[in-house]
């Protein structure tokens, strides 16, 4: 009996170095890329290659990558795409990859030589697209957005965060945010007419960021910035102007 009651301590006792391993192991790998662990997301960030984004690129959407950097998490899945003149025809996203996900039965040291080597292919990824010297005519920044549907229609765990890197002033054959005058009017006939035509894509349940956004004055500024704040509203985003500036001042630190 003695014998018995020995040999279930001992097993009892394995359990529990076995159990608190496990633990610290989550732990640690909870803090890889934040203290916190939390449910990965879909993060799609567009970036406006137009000719007049060529300084927003070296600077501001360079800056807003590293705070994106910062935040992944594992099991983060990051999509990069760039809006072009022809983005809905002939889209292909720059980056389509998932941050590795680290468990008990994870080998550790191949498990940091994979997130080092994703880590390190992303941003190699994100600084070859923002060196390219040469923009393009367009800013077709509506018909982009109708691409997002795509990336976010399969993911049903993941949540959903949408990083805009443009100045949004659209600039295409039919709406010109730089020349028309974006008046209540406008912004109505424009949603409408994107509405009928079913170019308002459904964005329920995701979350945008905006950072780049820029204009001649402050009063156009404050006209595009009114515009895309009734965009968002039509195509059901979590969208706050909070959100929507010059600069991602936060990313995913919100309460």
């Amino acid at each position: 009996m003695k014998r018995w009651k020995d040999k279930l301590f001992l097993i009892i006792l394995l359990s529990s170095f076995v159990f608190l391993g496990s633990i610290n192991r989550d732990a640690d790998a909870s803090s890889i890329f934040g203290k916190d662990k939390k449910s990965p997301r879909a993060i799609v960030v567009f970036v406006d290659m137009s000719g007049s984004t060529n300084k927003a690129r070296r600077t501001v959407y360079r800056n807003a990558f590293e705070k994106i950097y910062e935040n992944l998490q594992q099991g983060d899945r990051i999509v990069v795409g760039t809006i072009t003149s022809r983005s809905y025809i002939d889209f292909k996203p720059v980056i389509d990859t998932e941050i590795p996900k680290e468990s008990i039965w994870t080998n550790r040291l191949k498990f940091e030589q994979n997130l080092a080597r994703t880590k390190n292919n992303i941003q190699k990824a994100v600084d070859r697209l923002l060196s390219r010297k040469r923009g393009t005519p367009y800013t077709e920044i509506l018909n982009s957005l109708n691409i997002v549907d795509t990336f976010f229609h399969n993911e049903k765990n993941r949540k959903k965060i949408l990083v805009i890197l443009s100045d949004m002033i659209q600039d295409s054959k039919q709406y010109k945010f730089g020349r028309h005058k974006i008046s209540n009017k406008y912004i109505s006939n424009v949603i409408r007419n994107q509405k009928e035509q079913n170019l308002v894509p459904n964005l329920a349940g995701v979350k945008v960021y905006v950072a780049g956004a820029s204009a001649p004055n402050s009063r156009k500024f404050r006209s595009i910035k009114k515009f895309w704040e009734s965009y968002f509203t039509e195509s059901k985003a979590n969208f706050s102007t909070h959100r929507y500036g010059q600069s991602l001042l936060e990313f995913e630190k919100e309460s």
